[in-house]
């Protein structure tokens, strides 16, 4: 009988002792931990790359879209003098748009787009419809917004000092003025001109 036990309790210590199993679950767990740790690792550089694409994506159609609203001058622009000859003051400015390579609406309202006038004595933003108005050609739809294939006439109200109170100095003979015609979004429209040694009633300024 002794013998027998003494059999037994030889062969169940090996097993006892024998620690591979224990190893296998360790290495199981660290294969484990390095798949989770690389998922959330790919999936946040994952994340980072769809957020970075989508706001280059953003970035370009903005772009895109302000190239796209771009305004052209359309023919010349012609001064309205109060009076012929060299004692004669601008009193309108009139010129023409048009919608650049049949881009997007551009919105011309008073107060949307806003104009700014400078010459040598002064600079003032026209932006009230005493100031500046915006008529169709006869190609419009009746809104004030420029769209492809439209013409719009904006003309530059009262800028003798006498009518316009942002303007303090007269627009004279020989005078370099800019305009520049900025809509709510797109390209700014610049123009310069010089006005002549001596005004017709209505004169091209090319």
């Amino acid at each position: 009988m002794k013998n027998l036990i003494s059999k037994l309790t030889n062969r169940s210590n090996p097993l006892v002792r024998d620690q591979r199993g224990i190893t296998g679950l360790e290495t199981a767990i660290v294969l484990i931990a390095f798949v989770v740790v690389s998922s959330v690792f790919a999936f946040a550089a994952l994340s980072t790359g769809l957020f970075t694409t989508d706001k280059a994506k953003e970035t370009i159609y903005a772009g895109l879209s302000e190239a796209r609203s771009t305004m052209e001058l359309k023919g010349s622009v012609i001064a309205n003098a109060t009076v012929a000859g060299t004692a004669g003051v601008v009193e309108e400015l009139v010129f023409q748009v048009s919608n650049a390579a049949a881009g997007e609406a551009i919105d011309l309202s008073q107060g949307n787009t806003i104009i700014r006038y400078t010459d040598k004595n002064q600079s003032a933003n026209l932006n009230s419809v005493t100031e500046f108005s915006v008529d169709d050609m006869g190609t419009g739809d009746g809104d004030s917004m420029l769209e492809r294939g439209e013409v719009f006439e904006i003309r530059i109200l009262n800028m003798d000092t006498q009518s316009n109170t942002d303007l303090d100095f007269d627009l004279l003979v020989d005078t370099q003025f800019t305009l520049e015609v900025i809509p709510p979004k797109g390209a700014v429209l610049f123009i310069q001109r010089v006005t002549p040694i001596s005004f017709d009633l209505f004169t091209l300024l090319n």
